[in-house]
């Protein structure tokens, strides 16, 4: 039984045909959820990159698929070819792998790291050819699915900005702080007073030579 097939919708070597089709691809990948938001940027998915195929009259064809599997981990690759569904002319050549040594892959069975490896082939193929008109749609020029590795990568942590308040500045009398120098009677009272305004009075050396005095005074009372 031969496969019927009808002429592509539009032709690849038309720039009007790829404009009005980038239009559609962009348009059809976000109703229908075909792209994938990585890292804030907007992937398409295989399913996407097939449609655009089939709108040329391209199609996919796995080719190969090889076993490299060994010890320590599962690991296939696969080619893909993407030929003109009337002439039957290849137009281009995807190669990709898929391990379970991947971090997103590590729990995978043997059947879906084939089967990935051939859809990541699918991608590739069709993203060797058809990058720039993804982009003209608006989206990144590699498939989803090579962008495994990137939806496993912590983000990085937000850095808060912590406003800090100034402290207010106290206004001190210092003719006030001068009498009650003055008036202390007892060392401790002039202890306390000075580091209840340590500052200041570090900042001043007449107070301190004031405060300095009365120690002295204290002391020679006691002394006495």
């Amino acid at each position: 039984m031969e496969l019927q097939t009808t002429s592509p919708s539009y032709e690849l070597i038309n720039k009007d045909s790829m404009l009005q089709l980038a239009s559609e691809l962009s348009k059809l990948i976000k109703e229908k959820g075909l792209s994938s938001n990585i890292q804030g940027k907007q992937f398409v998915n295989v399913e996407g990159w097939q449609f655009a195929g089939a709108s040329l009259g391209l199609m996919p064809i796995i080719t190969i698929t090889q076993d490299l599997s060994n010890e320590t981990a599962i690991k296939y690759m696969a080619t893909c070819e993407v030929r003109n569904i009337t002439t039957g002319q290849l137009v281009a050549t995807g190669i990709a792998l898929c391990s379970n040594a991947e971090k997103t892959k590590r729990y995978f069975d043997e059947y879906a790291i084939l089967s990935m490896a051939q859809t990541r082939a699918i991608g590739k193929a069709y993203r060797n050819l058809l990058a720039w008109l993804m982009k003209a749609a608006g989206f990144e020029a590699t498939p989803a699915e090579e962008m495994d590795f990137a939806k496993d990568e912590p983000k990085k942590p937000a850095v808060q900005e912590v406003e800090v308040e100034e402290m207010a500045e106290v206004e001190i009398d210092r003719v006030e702080l001068i009498k009650q120098i003055t008036d202390c009677t007892k060392n401790k009272e002039l202890v306390d007073l000075y580091y209840g305004y340590k500052q200041y009075i570090d900042g001043d050396q007449a107070l301190l030579m004031l405060l300095k005095s009365k120690k002295e005074s204290f002391t020679s009372k006691t002394k006495k």
